[in-house]
């Protein structure tokens, strides 16, 4: 008879077991604390990427207008003339421009025309920029009104109508009057005639097709301008064809930047109106763009310490003499033709806010102080959570080209 011998036992034993789950479990932690180095570097590169992205998309947008503005009425001593316009397609018909290259405003303040739109605290609320150029390539000077107005709804008999065209924005300005400026469409032009039909007439485009008036408020504009002859004469801008199929967009530019409550900076045109809400259009430029200042550059030989220059500061040499701010610009009654550039200064936040170094709970201090410029340090105080974020801030000085090649 066989002797029955006792069979090996298999497997892992408990203390085995225990011992692989806590190398396991080591390295598991392991892993995650490398995981967690190594996803905060990515989001923080990330989303300095991304600021640094929006930052330049925006500022070249803006800076590509700027070096337009003034474009079609650089008779720069006639400027900052109040406009007085009416557009049938607004839900709101009658509106106001400034005649201006470029205007600054702080919402909650007063600039020249009117306060300034949107909600805020003048200075501490993100500047607003206004950019206007026409688009007419042809001519860039003023024509003169012919004869005087015998009514404010009466044609315009024009010393000249070179490159004139239906379709065409006209703005009257009649210099030391008193009278506002008024914007016009022409339906039709002759030799020395420009026709402006009332809006909600058709009329024909040089390319054929028949559109209907905007801008012409039935009744006249309210004012019956002086021509050739009268104490002073009016000066007649052509600022180019609402209806020119090659630009793509509604022309001329009237342009303003602004940031919205969503963080994003965007611009609106005065020109182009959404069908929909009847209101100038709202176009997003750039995401997590927090906060934008402005400064005119002014070349009026003041020495006020915010320019380094070793020569002589003297007005009209073309050189900058100072900054200003708007409302410093406003309260001096600065004259627009001593602008020739502008500071712009805009920031720009990362999409994903970091968390603190001391953990959960802790006081953000991403960025424990605010990003600056050269006019000083940004507010950003309206959002309590601000330190817990990346910012760029992206500043330059534009000329503006338009105005200092001006011809008077």
């Amino acid at each position: 008879m066989r002797s029955l011998r006792p069979s090996f036992a298999r497997g892992f034993s408990l203390v085995e077991l225990m011992v692989a789950m806590l190398i396991g479990l080591i390295g598991i932690i392991i892993i995650f604390q490398v995981f967690e180095v190594s996803e905060g570097i990515k989001r923080t590169t990330t989303s300095g990427g991304d600021a640094q992205q929006n930052g330049a998309v925006a500022l070249y947008v803006m800076e590509h207008d700027l070096r337009n503005a003034g474009m079609g009425f650089n008779d720069s001593t006639f400027a900052g003339c109040k406009i007085l316009g009416y557009d049938s397609s607004r839900a709101t018909p009658d509106f106001t421009l400034m005649l201006a290259p470029a205007l600054i405003c702080a919402p909650g303040s007063t600039a020249p025309g009117g306060n300034c739109p949107g909600t805020g605290t003048a200075g501490t609320s993100p500047d607003q920029i206004t950019i206007v150029y026409g688009s007419q390539p042809l001519i860039a000077d003023a024509s003169t009104l012919g004869v005087n107005m015998a009514a404010t709804d009466a044609q315009l008999q024009l010393s000249n109508t070179y490159a004139y065209r239906p379709g065409d924005v006209m703005v009257l300005l009649q210099p030391a009057s008193g009278n506002n400026c008024s914007l016009i469409e022409a339906t039709a032009v002759a030799s020395t005639t420009v026709t402006r039909a009332a809006s909600g007439t058709s009329y024909l485009l040089n390319t054929g097709s028949q559109v209907l008036a905007r801008l012409n408020k039935s009744g006249g504009m309210g004012v019956a301008y002086g021509g050739v002859g009268s104490t002073n004469v009016t000066r007649v801008y052509n600022l180019g064809n609402l209806n020119d199929p090659a630009s793509g967009a509604a022309v001329p530019v009237y342009n303003t930047y602004a940031i919205d409550g969503n963080k994003s900076l965007t611009w609106s045109s005065a020109f182009a109106i959404d069908p929909a809400t009847r209101a100038p259009r709202v176009t997003p430029v750039a995401d997590n763009i927090v906060h934008m200042r402005a400064l005119y550059g002014l070349d009026d030989g003041v020495n006020d310490g915010s320019v380094t220059f070793s020569g002589t500061f003297a007005p009209g040499d073309g050189l900058i003499d100072r900054f200003v701010s708007a409302a410093t610009f406003n309260a001096a009654g600065t004259p627009w033709q001593s602008i020739i550039a502008l500071r712009v200064a805009i920031v720009a936040r990362s999409a994903i806010p970091e968390k603190p170094s001391a953990g959960l709970g802790a006081p953000c201090d991403t960025t424990p102080n605010p990003p600056t410029w050269s006019g000083g340090a940004f507010d950003l105080s309206a959002d309590p959570n601000w330190q817990c974020y990346r910012y760029r801030v992206f500043e330059t000085t534009i000329p503006l080209r338009n105005w200092i090649w001006k011809s008077s």
